[in-house]
């Protein structure tokens, strides 16, 4: 990536952009390359859709919209480089430019089949694949983030009852949330057998590590933790993401999971039940996934938010 960068840098400074302007430039588009390794995507797989999730992602952290506009600029200049050198197919960034607040449409959703295939074809073959099966199941049927994967202890499960609670993180609400039956069962051999042998693979003693830290951290009290002694789970993620996409090609992250589901919830439920069980705040957040409305949702968005092609 560092090599891509040095090389596309190269390129701004051939064509004459300022010193200033070409170190923007690659801040900008490293910010992007980023942004693609968090969510686990490819270059081919970028579209236009991407990248406006790419630009609510940055909204999200607080980007005003001109800094958002000079970041997408950047991010232009990098997939025209891409097609000089023959390594990009088009320019899915080319011109565009955004006006007023950004709107993330739902779009390249799965379907209810492909979201359970996702699940039933996940193979299970050592600790490792179980630990990640259970988690594929909570994406699939209660519609986690991966905050909410994180923030999962030990004791927000509810076996006996066959239900989890799943506690506020970030922008969205507790609920408790029932399970499916064939859940239940995972869940309770990943408790009982399964994660016990993964965190006393973390304290082993080797050369090199330290099992005090691994002892120590607040990792070990999570429900899910990885194996390597790493803090979190985004690396273990992201290889998770790698295995689903060899089960179905049009799987790109969990939060196309998560908008596939509470799509699908919408064709069953009531929008208030929905909007409990996705951990929505507002009404208005969950009602952008009815299925009648999603093609008028694009609508608005090309009318309110217009984005300029040249």
């Amino acid at each position: 990536m560092k090599t891509n960068l040095s090389a596309f840098e190269e390129y701004l400074i051939a064509e004459g952009f300022g010193s200033e302007t070409v170190y923007q430039h690659v801040k900008y588009a490293g910010r992007f390359l980023d942004w693609l390794a968090e969510t686990s995507l490819a270059l081919p797989q970028v579209t236009h859709a991407e990248m406006l999730d790419f630009a609510d992602q940055l909204k999200k952290e607080d980007k005003g919209i001109n800094l958002i506009n000079r970041i997408m600029l950047a991010v232009s200049y990098y997939f025209t480089w891409l097609q000089y050198e023959g390594k990009a197919g088009y320019n899915p960034t080319a011109g565009i430019r955004l006006k007023g607040a950004i709107r993330n449409v739902p779009h390249d959703l799965l379907t209810k089949p492909e979201l359970e295939a996702l699940y039933e074809s996940y193979p299970v073959t050592d600790e490792r694949t179980h630990r990640n099966k259970v988690i594929v199941g909570l994406l699939v049927y209660q519609a986690l983030t991966r905050d909410e994967i994180h923030a999962l202890r030990a004791e927000h499960l509810k076996l006996r009852e066959g239900k989890i609670h799943i506690p506020a993180t970030g922008k969205l609400n507790s609920r408790i949330l029932s399970l499916e039956p064939h859940q239940i069962l995972d869940l309770q051999e990943y408790i009982l057998a399964v994660r016990p042998k993964i965190l006393a693979e973390r304290m082993a003693e080797r050369s090199g590590r330290k099992p005090n830290k691994y002892q120590a951290v607040e990792d070990v009290h999570r429900l899910f933790v990885s194996m390597n002694g790493q803090e979190t789970m985004k690396n273990s993620l992201l290889h998770l993401n790698y295995a689903l996409r060899k089960i179905n090609t049009r799987y790109k992250h969990g939060t196309q999971i998560r908008q596939s589901v509470i799509t699908e919830w919408l064709k069953e439920k009531n929008l208030r039940t929905v909007q409990y069980m996705a951990g929505h705040r507002y009404i208005s957040s969950t009602e952008r996934y009815k299925t009648n409305n999603l093609e008028d949702l694009k609508d608005a968005l090309n009318k309110h938010h217009p984005l300029t092609l040249s």
